[in-house]
């Protein structure tokens, strides 16, 4: 079983940045890190001294600007921490690029995608995510690290959350296990998983059965709004070569207008 472990892209891990084909996209949450915290951490160096060499009780602008400044240094920290580029699109595959390592589905493998929406009291709802509807669950769990795994099931539960709420609001009945997944599974072709990859397979069917897709794409992770996003994805999925074409066209000319 081969695991997509790396937060880093394989062909930037090797160096192969300029020899990539495809289009690397960069999250709009993880820009900006850089200054961020130099800013932040030059405003309070600056309102440290100020503080600490004048005379008299520390103003509540002074408290203020303080926490601002605190809360500006950590966001800043926690943006450089994430991957440079969030997702990598080319001809065959999709790539998500997670701190915590790397997804990837084939474009052979998506049966469908569009933004997750639930039904509460006769509103739809979008839940700002895009959802992803697999053709093979175990082309994609056999690529997939425990340790990824893990994470996603621990930062996407809100979601989950979203949607059994609103499907219990319709007087349907909810199962226990939709909370606490199980630690075993049997995928229909007979595959079988346990621990993290059996929570997560859990998880997808939960998925599933709530909003009709297996796999959550969130709105963090893209550089557009997630209906734009997944539009993109729909022509990506119809012709892949052309769309990833003019996505590299689009990017291009961004960065070079910046």
């Amino acid at each position: 079983m081969t695991h997509n472990s790396s937060p880093q892209h394989q062909g930037e891990r090797r160096g192969e940045n300029n020899c990539y084909q495809g289009a690397k996209i960069r999250a709009q949450g993880a820009r900006y890190g850089a200054q961020t915290l130099l800013i932040s951490a030059g405003v309070l160096l600056v309102l440290v001294a100020v503080i600490k060499f004048r005379p008299g009780e520390v103003l509540l602008a002074e408290i203020f600007i303080l926490s601002a400044s605190l809360v500006g240094v950590l966001v800043g920290f926690l943006k450089l921490r994430e991957p440079f580029y969030s997702i990598y699109l080319d001809k065959d595959k999709l790539s998500y690029n997670h701190k915590y390592g790397c997804w990837q589905l084939a474009v052979s493998n998506l049966a469908r995608v569009g933004v997750v929406q639930v039904h509460r009291q006769g509103e739809v709802l979008d839940l700002n995510v895009i959802g992803i509807c697999l053709r093979d669950e175990d082309k994609f769990l056999q690529r997939l690290s425990p340790r990824l795994a893990g994470r996603l099931l621990v930062e996407q539960r809100h979601f989950l959350m979203q949607a059994i709420k609103a499907y219990c609001q319709d007087g349907k009945e909810c199962p226990p296990h939709w909370l606490v997944e199980d630690t075993d599974y049997v995928s229909e072709a007979g595959c079988k998983y346990t621990g993290l990859l059996a929570m997560f397979a859990n998880r997808m069917n939960n998925l599933k059965l709530l909003t009709g897709y297996h796999l959550l794409l969130p709105a963090a992770a893209l550089d557009r709004d997630i209906w734009t996003f997944s539009y993109m994805l729909h022509r990506w999925q119809q012709d892949p070569e052309l769309t990833v074409s003019r996505l590299r066209q689009e990017l291009s000319a961004a960065s070079g207008s910046d």
